[in-house]
C-alpha cells in the first residue's frame, strides 16, 4: 500500500511548500522504511516493503499521508519513485555487506512511474550498478493500475520488468477493478490482500468467506499471496488458516530505518515459535 500503515500523533495540517519538498527529497530528508514480511508456514523472513517516510526538521517524523498528496500535486512523483528505488537498492547492498539476508524489498511504482520512458533499462542499470540481481526488487502496482493502463507504454514496461527478472506485486487486492484477465496479461507473481480484509478477520464471517474465496483465487492462478495490516495473533492465525502465503503489519513488526532493519533480521531469522499458530 503507498502509505503505508503507520503510526504517530497526527501533525496540524500546515501546507508543505514545494520548495520544502524538493529540499527533502534531495537532501534524504524523505527516505525508505522498511516493513518485514514473513512466512505463514515457518515464520521465515520472504522481504520486507520500502515504505516513505518523511523525518521532518521541525515537525518531527511525518505520515506518509501528509506529504504524499503533495508530492503529487507538485508533480514530484517520479523524484520519490526514483530515491525509493535507490534507498531499496542501497539497503539491500549494505544489507549483504553486513552479513544479513534480505531476500526482496519491495517497492511502491504509481501509474506515472510505469510512465516512464526507459524505464526497464533504467532499472537494470540501477540494479546492475550495485551489483544485484533482478529477482531482489519487486515491484508493487496498485489494483486499479492494470484495470486503467490503456498506455500501450505502462504495458510494455510492467512486461519488460518480469522479463527482467523483478517480481509484479498486485497491491490492495479487493478494493479496485482488476480483472483475472489483467492479472494474466501483467505477469502477476503475487497479489497483496489489503488490510480491509485482514484487521478483524476472525471477527466476521463474511470477511472470511471473501478473503478464502480470494486465497483460493489465486491459488487456483497460480499467485502467491500476502495479507497486510495483520494487527493481532488472531488475525495471524486467521489469515493463514485461510492459505495466505505470507503476512505484514505491525504484528510482526512497524516499519523500520535500514540500520534497524538490518538489526532486526538476525533476531528474527526463524520465527516459527512465535508465529506457532497452533494452540
Amino acid at each position: 500500500m503507498p502509505l503505508g500503515a503507520f503510526r504517530t500523533t497526527p501533525h496540524p495540517k500546515t501546507p508543505i511548500l514545494q520548495g520544502a519538498l524538493e529540499q527533502a527529497l534531495r537532501q534524504g530528508e524523505i527516505r525508505a522504511h522498511y516493513q518485514p514480511q514473513v512466512c505463514t508456514k515457518t515464520g521465515a523472513l520472504t522481504g520486507c516493503e520500502a515504505l516513505a517516510r518523511w523525518l521532518h526538521p521541525t515537525r518531527g517524523l511525518l505520515a506518509p499521508a501528509d506529504f504524499l498528496p503533495q508530492i503529487d500535486a507538485c508533480g514530484l512523483t517520479g523524484h520519490l519513485g526514483a530515491l525509493m528505488v535507490e534507498n531499496a537498492l542501497t539497503a539491500l547492498g549494505d544489507w549483504d555487506r553486513a552479513g544479513v539476508h534480505m531476500p526482496s524489498v519491495a517497492v511502491n511504482f504509481t501509474q506515472a512511474d510505469l510512465n516512464r520512458p526507459h524505464l526497464v533499462s533504467q532499472l537494470a542499470w540501477d540494479i546492475d550498478r550495485h551489483a544485484l540481481t533482478a529477482d531482489r526488487l519487486t515491484i508493487e502496482v496498485l489494483e486499479t493500475v492494470p484495470s486503467r493502463a490503456k498506455n500501450s507504454r505502462i504495458v510494455a514496461n510492467i512486461a519488460g520488468l518480469a522479463r527482467l527478472g523483478c517480481g509484479i506485486d498486485l497491491d490492495d487486492f479487493g478494493t479496485g477493478h482488476a480483472t483475472l484477465a489483467a492479472v494474466r496479461h501483467f505477469a502477476v507473481g503475487r497479489i497483496k490482500i489489503d488490510r480491509r480484509f485482514v484487521s478483524g478477520v476472525h471477527r466476521d464471517p463474511r470477511v472470511q468467506t471473501c478473503l478464502g474465496a480470494m486465497v483460493a483465487l489465486a491459488k487456483e492462478l497460480g499467485l502467491q499471496t500476502l495479507a497486510e495490516g495483520v494487527e493481532t495473533p488472531a488475525d495471524l492465525a486467521m489469515v493463514a488458516d485461510l492459505g495466505c502465503d505470507a503476512v505484514q503489519g505491525f504484528h510482526i513488526a512497524p516499519p523500520m530505518a535500514a540500520s534497524a532493519m538490518a538489526a532486526w533480521i538476525p533476531r528474527h531469522t526463524n520465527l516459527s515459535a512465535r508465529l506457532r499458530l497452533t494452540a
